[in-house]
């Protein structure tokens, strides 16, 4: 599975490469316009809230809120990420019947990364963070550095393809308190598509493949967001983490569906 994980994501990576000439060097400048950027550069993101409540046979209770802030300035980029997931369940006794609120799901997630742009403006060197606690996952917490190179080799209005590449470490704990830590090597591609006037696509590939033999992973997020009022959007959500190693027997993959109100800034 690591042999696979690892051949997926180099296929993946040289793939987009590809169609860097096609799509960026034959594109006319007057279809790529620079956004001017000032002293304390441009700020750009989003705030994302979702809920869920049921009642009656079945009762429950979700919250799901993220939040994407891009920070461009003349030399760096900089992007912070906030995922969050709690949910609530109402489950009756097998002895007594009595029914008690029980935390189902429980997961937050941060990230922070810096870009510095390099000579050509789209080519550039990075330095991310990252922190995950799951409660009900196949890792409690997964925390990772990397370092790398980054490339943005497609862009054209607000649409942009991005590629990054670089070494790190990663540790994480199991369910069961056991730690697992060592060497990663870090893929990443970012793509940004507006489909129509009112509506966008995104997809966030980021893989972590283990370079001593431990758990491997990847994560996919892919979104449709459709504007309903000025900054007002709605977005459905389609999430994949997939672990190589998990913990006894639970699962390799968990994904999720969900929709949400978006409010972009």
């Amino acid at each position: 599975m690591h042999v696979f994980l690892t051949g997926v994501s180099l296929a993946l990576m040289l793939s987009l490469y590809g169609v860097q000439a096609a799509e960026t060097d034959n594109l006319p400048s007057s279809e790529e316009p620079l956004q001017p950027i000032g002293f304390f550069g441009t700020v750009t993101g989003d705030v994302e809230l979702g809920f869920l409540l049921t009642s009656g046979n079945t009762d429950a209770f979700a919250i799901r809120a993220n939040s994407e802030l891009v920070h461009d300035l003349e030399y760096f980029r900089n992007r912070y990420q906030l995922q969050s997931l709690l949910q609530k369940n109402n489950v009756a006794d097998v002895n007594t019947g009595e029914r008690n609120r029980v935390t189902t799901a429980s997961r937050y997630a941060f990230t922070g990364q810096s870009n510095y742009k390099l000579v050509t403006g789209r080519e550039s060197i990075f330095g991310r963070g990252a922190y995950a606690y799951d409660k009900f996952g196949a890792f409690r917490q997964q925390a990772s550095l990397v370092a790398g190179y980054g490339n943005r080799i497609f862009e054209k209005l607000t649409n942009y393809l991005d590629l990054e590449t670089g070494p790190g470490f990663a540790q994480q704990q199991t369910a069961a308190g056991e730690r697992r830590s060592g060497a990663i090597w870090f893929l990443a591609a970012n793509l940004d598509y507006a489909l129509f006037d009112n509506s966008s696509f995104r997809q966030t590939l980021e893989s972590a493949v283990s370079l001593d033999g431990e758990n491997s992973t990847l994560l996919s997020r892919s979104s449709i967001t459709a504007k309903v009022a000025d900054k007002l959007s709605m977005r459905f959500n389609f999430v994949v983490r997939y672990n190589s190693r998990p913990e006894g027997d639970l699962r390799e993959t968990d994904s999720e569906t969900s929709a949400s109100l978006v409010y972009t800034f």
